[in-house]
């Protein structure tokens, strides 16, 4: 697939080609207009696994990679969950998660697509987020709503999911201002939220 095609280029040559001659023939296609965070993702999995098996192949870690990114995503819902409720409801949505069919066609081994890593990062700028809103200390806020930008950031590279995020935490601002529920912290916590976003999507 285009994925596996572009790390296997990056794996071998270091970073992708600035033109795929291999798409839009006879012309080739810009790769700058392409979200190739994956194959970078699947590319450096690679080169540091290889240390460890130099016998491992770029294909083998492109289809494994769906399943790890699955076991990875469980363990940060089940952390969400747990914050939103208690132990025994993370378990449990946990458990309803892992069977999930809309989930587990994306997830499973072989099929290595921007949904794996996107809902990683999703789940990532959810936890980050409500953390922030927990927190008591200003300066955890800050830190947390600064990695949940950051997560959202990386995600908007990776995968149009991202358009939920943008979507879910304003209107959340926004329902929060109209009952004049907002504070002080909700404000750092957007702000600290919004400038690492902006700084990654604009670089």
């Amino acid at each position: 697939d285009l994925f596996l095609r572009y790390a296997e280029y990056i794996a071998e040559h270091g970073k992708i080609m600035s033109l795929d001659l291999m798409r839009n023939y006879p012309i080739g296609y810009d790769t700058s207009g392409e979200n190739i965070i994956l194959s970078y993702l699947i590319a450096y999995i690679y080169k540091f696994l290889k240390i460890f098996n130099p016998d491992l192949t770029v294909v083998q870690v492109d289809i494994f990679y769906p399943v790890i990114a699955f076991a990875i995503a469980l363990v940060i819902f089940f952390l969400l969950v747990r914050r939103l409720f208690d132990d025994k409801a993370a378990l449990v949505a946990t458990a309803f998660y892992a069977v999930l069919p809309a989930s587990l066609h994306r997830t499973t081994a072989g099929i290595a697509d921007k949904e794996a890593i996107g809902i990683i990062l999703m789940l990532l700028t959810f936890y980050f987020y409500i953390s922030a809103l927990q927190s008591k200390s200003i300066r955890n806020k800050i830190c947390l709503g600064t990695l949940s930008g950051i997560s959202t950031g990386i995600m908007a590279l990776a995968w149009g999911g991202v358009q939920y995020i943008f979507v879910i935490i304003p209107v959340y601002i926004l329902i929060e201002f109209l009952l004049n529920k907002t504070t002080n912290d909700d404000f750092y916590i957007y702000a600290s939220w919004t400038l690492p976003l902006i700084l990654i999507l604009i670089n």
